[in-house]
């Protein structure tokens, strides 16, 4: 894939991809609002990696020096935040792949729903404001817990939503690379709207049986990661 930088990557999830992109050996950049949290954060997933065996290219950078270079760009960051985020490294990411892997959610009276949003999904918000980037929705339904825990594999479907079918057949192909995830093409964004509420529904799940659950689509077997 080449470099990738993930903005927000000192979040969960943030954190959890860093670690999976290095683990097969991906050089990763994690961008943050604070270039000291981002560079601590960085030497922390080393020693992490190193403990559990692997070998990882990581380092810490303020987000939108974190851009430079990278040809895949990883946002991440709080959906709060994103309109702040996007108005800020906008330029810097035209002509990227951007991937977003934010999901808007609320909660009311203890239970988890997706944001009801203008553009429909997260993805096809940052596709409207960076219209000079290739915006590709995936790992929405990943569990940040279970990214993090590097001792252990990672298990399930990754279903990988974009407009660009180049773009998302590269998403498609990084994700397939790490061990026991599988991609599934979830055709343009606009199916990214299903996966945002995917998400709030296996929170919900979780939270009930105190469980960290995942997605896995049946009837695939014969066609893994058909593009």
């Amino acid at each position: 894939m080449g470099r990738i930088a993930i903005l927000g990557g000192t979040g969960p999830e943030g954190l959890g991809l860093a670690l999976r992109f290095a683990m097969i050996g991906e050089d990763v950049v994690i961008g943050s609002r604070q270039a000291t949290r981002a560079a601590t954060a960085a030497e922390q997933s080393i020693a992490q990696l190193r403990a559990a065996g692997y070998e990882g290219r990581l380092r810490g950078a303020e987000n939108p020096a974190a851009i430079d270079g990278a040809d895949l760009v990883v946002v991440a960051t709080p959906f709060e935040a994103l309109s702040e985020l996007l108005a800020q490294v906008g330029p810097r990411l035209a002509g990227k792949i951007v991937l977003d892997v934010v999901n808007p959610l609320v909660r009311v009276d203890k239970q988890f729903t997706a944001d009801r949003l203008a553009e429909g999904s997260a993805g096809e918000r940052m596709q409207t404001v960076l219209a000079q980037s290739r915006v590709v929705s995936a790992f929405k339904n990943e569990s940040a817990e279970e990214l993090n825990q590097v001792d252990h594999p990672v298990e399930g479907d990754v279903v990988v939503c974009s407009n660009d079918k180049e773009a998302r057949e590269r998403v498609m192909a990084l994700v397939n690379r790490i061990p026991r995830y599988r991609a599934v093409n979830g055709g343009p964004l606009v199916n990214a709207r299903a996966l945002e509420a995917v998400t709030a529904l296996l929170l919900n799940i979780n939270r009930r049986y105190k469980a960290v659950t995942s997605i896995k689509i049946l009837g695939l077997e014969d066609r893994p990661g058909r593009a």
